[in-house]
């Protein structure tokens, strides 16, 4: 039954509120309840009728504190802010912050109450769901049909055949498929030693493929910078192959096309040298104005999802009307405010020491590469696999201790 219950639980997850009815009616909002009441009757059962003691571990603890405090700063700014300073707040984000905050405590449960289980769920849970991401993003691709969740559903026909699966946008897609790759990656790295077998450049090359796609060119230097850290010789010819097939795709192609792949080549060169599109410079905008909130709220944060309210009162042309803070810990630090931003980079901290004490470089490098994935994304808060992968890193640390 934990089986079960878990598996469905997580495949929740990682359909997001895709094939549901309406914004706020969705699988999670569904398995949710049960997933917490079924985990709450373990545990009692496990205490009361099996006489069992459950053991929590240091890194699990850590992990329930930084989170319970976070939750509570938020809603209490939140209600402050209502309360005394007239401030509304959408209904929508307070429900969804609701959801979040069983989430996280039902996902650290499940860990607390077979964590070998979880762990092994997990790997097979997000190794379905990536083939399914992957076979997704081809059929957008192809046929430019996007999910009614999806901001280019209603897109011009120029954007179509960018992929969001069941994300808002790609980058959002981009940055929690690339953390899934960098996952599954590394566990096959663990089982397999350091074979670098031909599979595991066709999946590479499809990989990268479908992130030029997106458009999300920080996720697809984070994963080249990954790999190349992991395996520099089969990365180097990888690429070499990657750079010889988009190439051939533009030979063989129409005029449209290969005017189109000359000119995604050319945007790509000037985002990341500060070019004409110059997102780079946006994100440093948002980023500039995400510290300064601090100074205007004494560090307090502005409450739940706050962030896209704060950016609309900033009259500055720099940010070109962008809302979303392209980074969970900006983002943190914006609604939660500094001790919760502290708190998280603690826990990040503490899980890089424990894990190099433990002379476990993988699981290092993969937490540094989550949280420059989050710089990716636009908006965090209530994309779900990222606190899934966030305590899959602790129960890894436990198991590897």
């Amino acid at each position: 039954m934990f089986n079960f219950f878990l598996f469905i639980f997580l495949s929740s997850i990682f359909l997001l509120n895709s094939f549901g009815f309406g914004s706020n009616i969705y699988p999670l909002r569904f398995v949710l309840p049960i997933s917490a009441l079924y985990i709450f009757l373990s545990i009692v059962l496990k205490l009361f009728r099996d006489k069992k003691r459950i053991q929590i571990s240091n890194e699990l603890n850590v992990l329930f504190l930084v989170f319970s405090y976070i939750f509570f700063h938020t809603i209490c700014v939140t209600c402050y802010r209502y309360i005394v300073e007239s401030v509304s707040y959408d209904v929508v984000d307070i429900l969804n912050f609701i959801v979040l905050i069983v989430f996280v405590f039902v996902l650290i449960a499940y860990a607390v109450v077979d964590k070998v289980k979880m762990k092994q769920n997990v790997l097979l849970c997000t190794k379905i769901f990536y083939l399914l991401y992957t076979a997704f993003a081809f059929f957008e691709i192809i046929y430019g049909i996007h999910l009614p969740t999806s901001n280019l559903f209603d897109a011009e026909e120029w954007l179509k055949n960018i992929p969001t699966v069941v994300y808002y946008n790609s980058n959002d897609f981009a940055a929690i498929f690339t953390i899934m790759f960098i996952y599954l990656f590394s566990e096959y790295q663990i089982k397999n030693g350091n074979r670098f077998s031909i599979f595991v450049v066709l999946a590479v090359l499809i990989h990268f493929f479908i992130l030029y796609k997106t458009q999300s060119r920080l996720s697809m230097v984070v994963l080249f910078i990954f790999l190349l850290y992991k395996h520099p010789k089969p990365i180097i010819y990888s690429t070499f192959l990657l750079l010889i097939f988009l190439f051939f795709q533009g030979f063989y192609s129409d005029n449209i096309s290969v005017i189109q792949f000359v000119d995604n080549l050319f945007e790509l060169k000037q985002d990341l040298t500060f070019g004409e599109r110059n997102s780079t410079g946006v994100r440093f905008s948002l980023y500039k104005h995400a510290i300064m909130s601090v100074f205007e709220n004494w560090g307090f944060g502005y409450g739940v999802n706050a962030s896209a309210s704060y950016y609309e009162s900033i009259m500055d042309p720099n940010l070109f009307h962008i809302t979303n803070p392209h980074s969970f810990i900006f983002e943190l630090l914006i609604n939660s405010g500094l001790v919760s931003t502290f708190l998280y980079v603690g826990l990040n901290a503490f899980l890089i020491i424990t894990n190099w004490i433990n002379q476990n470089e993988n699981l290092i490098v993969q937490i540094i590469m989550f949280n420059l994935l989050l710089f990716s994304s636009s908006s965090s808060l209530f994309l779900w696999p990222i606190y899934l992968f966030l305590i899959v890193y602790v129960i890894d640390t436990i198991i590897y201790h």
